[in-house]
């Protein structure tokens, strides 16, 4: 058995290995946020270019240790080259990076083959087996636990099959001076006038002057609870604080139910209101909306759940297509890991052409950051406004976050930029902030009755910033603004926290009693575990 084991750990089966590492570490560190299936694509894909390579590479220099040596410096070129892009050298050429990458491997190749004989490399093959092998352990050991503590990543449209979501609703309400349409707008992760004066050295002034201009109430002390997307959203919609995940499903999916399946939609529909929720691309489609829509380049689809439970997509206005039967539920929540692999290799530079080439399907709805989605839900708004029922609108928009993929003109970027400089996150954030008035215009002068207007970020954010400052505070510190009309203005408390925006919204149109929650501030101390929570309240909270 010895003998055996000796004998393969001479053999260079590091090579494979090596092209292997990279995709778990990267599934590792996206489990729960990318499609799980399409790993396995990449892994097959690699390993069979890795074989191909060796056969014909090992043809011209007939050795296999120096083969596989030379073959595991170019896997790893081409493996790291786009993440290290992303790390160091952006926002500069993906151009010049590439040519540079290339240039500097082919230099290493021809000082490594001069000055590696082939005795040498096969005495350092089991040495490099076995780190390699040490390696690989740590992502699937990574993998392993994450899984087992949380054992169920359910399959989140068909969690929601509740019988009792009909019973909720009641006959439908025209629009009316008693049944306004209500718009709760979240621009993400964007920040108050006064952190962004302060920790980012921007002037937000014209923005807040142009909606004070148009009616709306902006709130300078609002924060969020929490600093995170899902249980901002979750405790704003649900008006109640999340300690923990009472489910055996994953954290994240447990928070997306909560959202898709609110207290306040429910509420709304008990009232006749007509329930739309504007996908982003991030949020999962909700099985009691009445209307659910994304947006494709064919044109907008709504999604129906259907008695399966599973999603069924619609051009909305045109024949249902033959390929467009149904659709991918984790579409709505998880990236491609094709894609996102890609972006970390050498093919970086390539990636749109491979995406158009190989992937691109006109019926599948954009991507969360594409800039088409950004533009087609600022336009498609003007359509909610001119229906005639009552309307509970949920819009969320993924800026200001980054990646930046606008520039200050709004010209949609070739390359889209993770971490942008200071000057191109906020020439795309007038730009934006441009749209949101066109949005609230629109909106405005749509609608029969005077709508209330719920223009509020789901937290903050450290884009932009310059210098020092405290990450946890500023993730709590928001924008937030708001338009009702006479009958049901309301006012904001101090402190005011947006756990408590719906309460005091639906008290003012509703006419109901429902209770204030406590203004806590809760930071998550990691992102993986977004229950893993500790109480700033005393630190943080404006008074």
């Amino acid at each position: 058995m010895i003998v055996k084991l000796s004998h393969a750990l001479k053999q260079p089966f590091y090579l494979w290995l090596l092209g292997i590492y990279p995709i778990f570490h990267l599934y590792a560190e996206n489990l729960g946020l990318v499609k799980d299936r399409e790993v396995l694509y990449v892994c097959g894909a690699v390993f069979a270019a890795t074989t191909l390579a060796f056969l014909v590479a090992n043809r011209v220099i007939r050795c296999r240790y120096k083969t596989a040596f030379t073959l595991s410096i170019c896997s790893l070129v081409f493996s790291l080259s786009g993440h290290v892009y992303a790390l160091v050298f952006m926002p500069g050429s993906l151009l010049l990076w590439s040519l540079f990458v290339l240039i500097a491997l082919a230099v290493t190749l021809v000082k490594v083959w001069r000055r590696s004989s082939s005795k040498r490399v096969a005495s350092v093959t089991p040495a490099l087996n076995l780190i390699v092998l040490a390696l690989l352990a740590i992502p699937i050991l990574n993998l392993a636990s994450s899984i087992v503590a949380t054992p169920s990543y359910l399959v989140p449209v068909s969690a929601l099959g509740n019988p009792s979501a009909a019973q909720d609703a009641s006959p439908k309400a025209y629009d009316s001076a008693s049944r306004p349409d209500i718009y709760y707008i979240i621009p993400d992760g964007y920040p108050s006038d006064s952190w962004l004066r302060e920790a980012m050295n921007y002037d937000n002034s014209a923005f807040t002057e142009a909606l004070e201009e148009r009616g709306l109430i902006v709130v300078d002390q609002a924060q969020s609870n929490y600093p995170g997307t899902l249980l901002s959203l979750a405790s704003i919609l649900n008006m109640k604080h999340y300690g923990k995940n009472p489910t055996s499903y994953a954290d994240y999916d447990y928070l997306r139910l909560l959202i898709a399946d609110s207290a306040v939609a429910r509420l709304l529909l008990h009232h006749g209101y007509t329930y739309v929720q504007i996908l982003s691309g991030y949020l999962i489609p909700s099985p009691i909306a009445d209307i659910n829509r994304d947006f494709t380049p064919s044109g907008a689809i709504d999604i129906d759940i259907g008695d399966d439970m599973l999603p069924i997509v619609k051009l909305r206005g045109q024949q249902h297509p033959k390929n467009m039967r149904s659709t991918d539920h984790r579409h709505f929540y998880k990236r491609s890991f094709i894609s996102l692999y890609i972006d970390t290799t050498l093919f970086r530079i390539i990636e749109p052409e491979l995406t158009t080439l190989f992937w691109r399907d006109e019926s599948a709805p954009y991507d969360l950051f594409a800039p088409e989605r950004f533009l087609a839900t600022i336009d498609e708004v003007a359509t909610i406004a001119s229906m005639p029922e009552a309307t509970f609108s949920i819009v969320h928009f993924l800026k200001p976050h980054r990646p930046v993929v606008f520039d200050g003109h709004g010209n949609a970027l070739v390359d889209r930029i993770p971490s942008p400089s200071h000057e191109e996150y906020f020439a795309e954030f007038a730009f934006t902030n441009a749209k949101y008035l066109e949005l609230i215009d629109k909106i405005l002068a749509e609608s029969e009755t005077e709508p209330v207007i719920i223009f509020q970020a789901d937290h903050g954010s450290t884009y932009g910033s310059v210098g020092t400052i405290d990450e946890k505070l500023t993730h709590f510190d928001v924008y937030s603004a708001y338009y009702a009309p006479d009958p049901h203005k309301f006012q904001i408390p101090r402190p005011f926290t947006l756990i408590n925006t719906f309460p005091l919204v639906l008290n003012s149109i509703l006419d109901t009693e429902l209770e204030l929650q406590d203004n806590r501030l809760l930071a998550m101390l990691s992102h993986k575990k977004p229950f893993m929570l500790r109480n700033v309240t005393k630190s943080f909270l404006k008074s």
